[in-house]
């Protein structure tokens, strides 16, 4: 729906600003219209048209519209995203709610529509749109984050250990980073085969030592049996290109301590609990 400037260009806001501009809308249209065109923006477009209109058939009732006009409607769409510029009107407006208004329908009602169509859609696709803001790049919000920890203080940063799985293509490059204070984190990773996401995909694990061990006997062993613990699922991933990939890490968990994690290959959409039988990439303490 509409937040007043991107408006639903729907045969029904078409209709209700031609009646409301010539004075033939219903009391009941009113909530209706204002729902589609909360700022009123498609109504005055609609109404300095018709004033346009009755002005240049004031004295005749051509078949054809008048010569200029349809120059002069789309002049008035901006044509400068960065510099967009106002309605501008050749004629005085006719003040709404006047006889050449309220006239019934005539024979050039449709020059309305398509004359509206033409201002209404301009303002739409050529005004720039309060869309979300632009937010930064996965290689900028790290770069940003070592930056704030410059002095490597409460930032963990692991080099990678590989593995010889089969999704290992070349010298393995990057590291992890992550920050305990904020739950943010980052991967760098060179190195890993391009996946296509409907045959397989990645998943970072992230094993917390303020967690429970034993959950999972089979992978006892190194680290104090850290691995026995159910980790925290650190978001799937894909890898789309050669050469190293920032990848922003997503804690489905807040993590108290993270001490290891590990990567790896799952099914598309990736798994509550893995396997652990394709482990590519470990970031473990030196």
């Amino acid at each position: 729906m509409s937040d007043g400037r991107n408006h639903d260009l729907s045969e029904r806001l078409i209709d209700l600003c031609s009646d409301h501009a010539m004075g033939l809308h219903e009391a009941s249209d009113l909530n209706e219209l204002d729902r589609l065109d909360p700022d009123q923006s498609a109504r005055e477009a609609f109404e300095a048209i018709a004033a346009e209109l009755d002005i240049a058939y004031a004295d005749a009732d051509p078949i054809d519209m008048p010569a200029g006009l349809e120059a002069r409607l789309l002049a008035s769409v901006p044509t400068r995203v960065d510099a967009p510029a106002p309605l501008k009107f050749t004629s005085a407006a006719v003040p709404v709610g006047s006889e050449q208004i309220q006239s019934p329908r005539g024979v050039w009602f449709p020059w309305l529509v398509a004359a509206a169509c033409v201002v209404v859609t301009g303002l739409v696709v050529l005004r720039p749109q309060p869309g979300a803001p632009v937010l930064p790049s996965a290689a900028e919000s790290r770069d940003a984050l070592l930056a704030k920890h410059a002095d490597d203080q409460g930032l963990l940063r692991y080099a990678w250990t590989p593995t010889e799985d089969p999704s290992v293509v070349g010298a393995v490059t990057g590291e992890l980073i992550w920050d305990e204070s904020t739950d943010e984190g980052y991967m760098t990773i060179g190195g890993l085969e391009v996946n296509d996401p409907s045959e397989f995909q990645y998943q970072l694990w992230i094993f917390d030592a303020t967690r429970p061990l034993g959950e999972l006997p089979q992978f006892a062993g190194p680290f104090n049996d850290l691995l026995t613990q159910r980790p925290i699922d650190g978001g799937v991933f894909d890898i789309t290109q050669s050469g190293e990939v920032v990848i922003p890490i997503n804690a489905k968990l807040m993590v108290q301590q993270g001490v290891a994690f590990a990567v790896t290959v799952e099914r598309p959409g990736g798994v509550v609990v893995s396997d652990r039988s394709r482990v590519p990439l470990l970031a473990i303490p030196g």
